[in-house]
């Protein structure tokens, strides 16, 4: 049996070892969550509410226990630990109002009445990331329950606690044992499981780009393994499921000629570099108005000077480990391919494991207007998974928004300006939701995060919907 060995993502200590799931043993609780699944679907929408509000008052009672799970599995900053976790239990309190989100409705009709019923798909697989440990297991976990699903859980190999406690909670406070799973299942087994599996209806990951799209070969490969000719005609008998990408983002941050310049540095800065700029939704192109660039690189720069980088256990850290060498060598080589292509090093620009400095390069726009792909700078065309960001000013609000726009990736944007020309940008924007006038990082119960193009397929839509299909009634006049 193999054994799965999780370590301080600072000191590189061993925490704990567990039993490493086989695939044949995640096949076992998927069948598991199937024969459950009408236990969760019996249940009403008031139980299900009530049953996760109670969870989160467990969250809340091991408030210090999750924080601690985060500081070592994750190696997060203090800061931002305590930030997730306050996240968490605020969603737990409110998931209410999310579910009534799937309450029946009526809807217009011709004669009669039309009726617009939300129904459970019935089992959904999850993989969950490792740089929200907590947040996005609890997410996924609770809209799928709070759907009337059965649901297996595949947290993060690197961080898995907080989703372990979180299955137990569940199960504790009353959901069905055997419809709230969790597997240890590598994520490569899993997802071949989770697209293969007939058993399992919605597939649901959170990911890196490449890694998204690797599911949806997979999907192919798996379908084109069950094309046939039978009895004299064409069948493909692979089962169709849903399939529900959260991946990476490339965002821009745009500051117009009418705002703040300080005042957007500081969110800049934080919606940057918060969590070691571990996160899809930070911002990493920022694009500054040149009536404002000067100060604004300024006092963005010395915003990131005064991050401290440290022990994730020290309460004043902004930046923890990062955990990955990868992670590292990727940032190193952003900076050198930025630096050899026009960029101008403005802070930072070292790192050394377990850390990497917060650092901003400064490029040209006409190293980015107007030329191919492979010619500009990787930090500008793939998502930086570090504390890396780029700065470039614009001139015209025809150029920020060709700027915004030239990503293959459309998670989310930014904007700080007057609030009605913020507004006529954000209509421009090729994302699944823009942020005026705030951190990047701002949370929203109402404002789920989902992307377009290489970030997703949905948008912004709340995975409670996602983890439904709609079934429509017509009762005759």
């Amino acid at each position: 049996m193999s054994v799965l060995r999780v370590e301080d993502k600072y000191s590189g200590k061993v925490l704990f070892e567990i039993p490493m799931d086989s695939r044949a043993e995640l096949r076992r609780k998927i069948s598991l969550a199937r024969q459950a699944k009408d236990q969760v679907r019996r249940l009403s929408l008031e139980e299900r509410a009530e049953l996760i509000k109670r969870v989160g008052k467990r969250i809340a009672a091991a408030r210090d226990e999750f924080v601690q799970l985060l500081l070592h599995e994750a190696g997060q900053p203090r800061k931002w630990a305590e930030y997730e976790v306050a996240r968490t239990i605020v969603l737990a309190e409110n998931f209410g109002t999310l579910i009534d989100l799937v309450r029946p409705r009526e809807v217009p009709a011709v004669t009669g009445k039309n009726l617009e019923l939300h129904e459970p798909f019935g089992v959904a697989g999850v993989i969950a990331p490792r740089n929200t440990p907590l947040l996005v297991p609890f997410y996924t976990m609770f809209s799928a329950l709070g759907a009337g699903n059965a649901v297996i859980e595949k947290p993060s190999n690197v961080a898995p606690s907080p989703c372990h406690r979180l299955v137990a909670f569940a199960r504790e406070e009353g959901f069905p044992a055997e419809a709230v799973q969790v597997s240890t299942c590598s994520s490569t087994e899993a997802a071949w499981e989770f697209v293969e599996n007939p058993e399992v209806d919605v597939f649901v990951t959170y990911s890196s780009t490449p890694v998204g799209k690797d599911n949806i070969i997979k999907i192919g490969q798996y379908m084109q393994g069950t094309k046939r000719d039978e009895h004299n005609f064409f069948c493909v008998s692979g089962k169709m499921k849903k399939y529900v990408p959260e991946l990476a983002g490339n965002d821009p941050f745009i500051v117009l000629a009418g705002a703040d310049p300080e005042r957007a540095a500081e969110a800049a800065v934080h919606g940057g570099f918060a969590n070691s700029g571990q996160l899809c939704i930070s911002a990493k192109r920022l694009l500054v108005h040149r009536s404002l660039a000067e100060r604004f690189t300024e006092v963005a720069a010395a915003g990131a000077a005064r991050l401290k980088l440290g022990s994730p256990l020290d309460p004043d850290a902004d930046i923890g480990p990062l955990g990955r060498q990868e992670t590292i060598d990727q940032a190193l080589f952003e900076i050198k391919d930025g630096l050899t292509k026009g960029g101008r090093l403005v802070f930072g620009g070292s790192g050394k494991e377990p850390f990497f400095e917060p650092t901003l390069i400064e490029f040209d726009k006409q190293a980015i207007l107007g030329r191919r792909r492979s010619e500009k700078p990787v930090l500008w065309v793939e998502e930086s998974f570090g504390p890396v960001r780029s700065v470039v000013t614009y001139d015209t609000w025809g150029e920020a928004v060709t700027l915004a726009n030239d990503t293959t990736y459309g998670l989310g944007a930014a904007i700080f300006g007057q609030p009605e020309e913020a507004l006529r940008m954000a209509a421009e924007l090729n994302c699944g939701r823009v942020i005026v006038n705030e951190s990047p990082l701002y949370s929203d119960l109402f404002l789920p995060v989902g992307g377009i193009k290489d970030s997703g397929l949905y948008g912004s839509t709340h995975k409670i919907l996602e983890m439904t299909y709609l079934k429509r009634v017509h009762l005759g006049p």
